[in-house]
């Protein structure tokens, strides 16, 4: 299933074009016809996307050697046309920044498609319930969607104005996408071919941890710091009275609940899983620690696309891309597995790297906040971890030198 939710991603960001970026950045992006047209071509995206899939399904069950992804890619496939008939609806909200709602919708479905899953693992503990929960829950929330809008003024229409706007600004999108998914599960992919089944599984449950905190703050920041930067008249000197005191707020209380799940993440995978699942502890403690750099670039990757700069994006995700393909067979010939997590960790402080310095182009970075705050979590990760371990809660750091020693995957 880690094979397939990466495949799934890679096919979907293959096309990305930025039709939700554009309705919410755009001047006109409220107007029907723009809107419409963005909805049309979402549709047909969806189209592509099943027919795609459909097609991979043998050659990648060739590329890996496993035959059962032949009828388990076909199964996902139909997941792209349903998601391609969402409303524009979520996009008009983030425009208009009525986060409550957003956030009592998504509340909502995802409680929803999480009950749904239970009971199907419940009834079939097989990867078809997995499979069959990811489509109820699509089904789902593009049927919800419909209720968040005015639905009588979707139109299926292509507007040539409106097309033209979204493909030149979402070129830049659609770049940065494909890159960003090369590199982020570059690791998942390399990983496939290199470790067994269970040793994949067991990586795929620590980097699932691992980017639920970054996804939640990612979504934080695209709901609130995206449509401020979009609609902002004077974005210099209005963005940085308002972002700066709030921004440091945020990061600091974030480095301080980040600090704390990394020096407590190998008990929790001890509480959760039984010893098969031992490894996931250690492996989630390294992944944690590039979590950091992750939300700072979340952040500064958001103030971008808000100025509809994506080329900046689509560069930084360049250069980290470049940065794991050129160290990973070194780090794996003399560091090993943790070599090969270290080589990803830090791979998004180049990406981080490359956006601030184009954020600060445009008057709105912010390097000494985040030197400072990046040196109070440094320093709260092995406090934290010291104090749990003077408590007998955990072993120390101490005991993440013996895990290190004893990684075996």
């Amino acid at each position: 299933m880690v094979l397939i939710n990466t495949l799934r991603l890679g096919v979907e960001l293959l096309t990305d074009i930025g039709v939700g970026q554009s309705i919410v950045s755009h001047p006109r992006g409220a107007e029907p016809d723009f809107y419409n047209t963005a909805w049309t071509l979402q549709i047909i995206r969806g189209i592509l996307l099943t027919v795609l899939m459909l097609a991979l399904a043998f050659p990648v069950s060739a590329a890996y050697s496993d035959p059962d992804l032949r009828y388990l890619l076909p199964a996902v496939a139909p997941l792209f046309l349903i998601l391609g008939c969402t409303s524009p609806a979520r996009f008009l909200l983030q425009r208009r920044m009525e986060v409550r709602t957003l956030s009592l919708f998504d509340l909502a479905l995802s409680t929803f498609a999480a009950l749904a899953q239970i009971m199907l693992a419940w009834l079939m503990p097989t990867i078809w319930a997995l499979i069959f929960g990811l489509l109820i829950g699509a089904t789902a929330s593009t049927l919800a969607s419909y209720f968040l809008m005015d639905s009588h003024t979707l139109r299926l229409r292509i507007e040539r104005k409106t097309v033209l706007s979204i493909v030149n600004f979402g070129k830049w999108i659609f770049a940065s996408s494909l890159i960003y998914f090369l590199s982020s599960n570059l690791d998942r992919l390399y990983f496939a071919d290199l470790l067994s089944a269970a040793a994949l599984g067991v990586y795929g449950i620590a980097k699932t941890y691992s980017e639920t905190l970054t996804a939640l703050f990612a979504r934080i920041s695209g709901f609130l710091v995206f449509p401020v930067v979009s609609s902002s008249q004077n974005k210099v000197l209005d963005l940085r009275r308002k972002v700066g005191p709030a921004r440091f707020a945020v990061l600091a209380i974030t480095s301080l609940i980040l600090s704390s799940a990394i020096s407590l993440a190998d008990e929790f995978i001890t509480l959760l899983y039984d010893a098969r699942y031992e490894n996931a502890g250690t492996i989630l403690t390294i992944l944690l620690i590039g979590t950091w750099f992750s939300i700072l670039t979340a952040l500064a990757d958001n103030v971008m696309l808000g100025l509809r700069k994506p080329a900046g994006t689509a560069l930084a995700n360049g250069l980290k891309l470049a940065a794991i393909v050129g160290s990973l067979p070194f780090a794996l010939s003399y560091g090993g597995f943790v070599g090969a997590l270290i080589v990803f960790v830090f791979a998004d402080l180049i990406r981080y790297l490359v956006l601030a310095a184009g954020v600060r182009r445009a008057g709105l970075g912010f390097s000494r906040q985040d030197i400072l705050l990046t040196l109070g979590f440094v320093a709260q990760i092995f406090l934290f971890r010291e104090m749990t371990g003077a408590i007998w809660l955990t072993d120390g750091v101490q005991g993440w030198i013996i895990q290190l020693e004893n990684l075996d995957v």
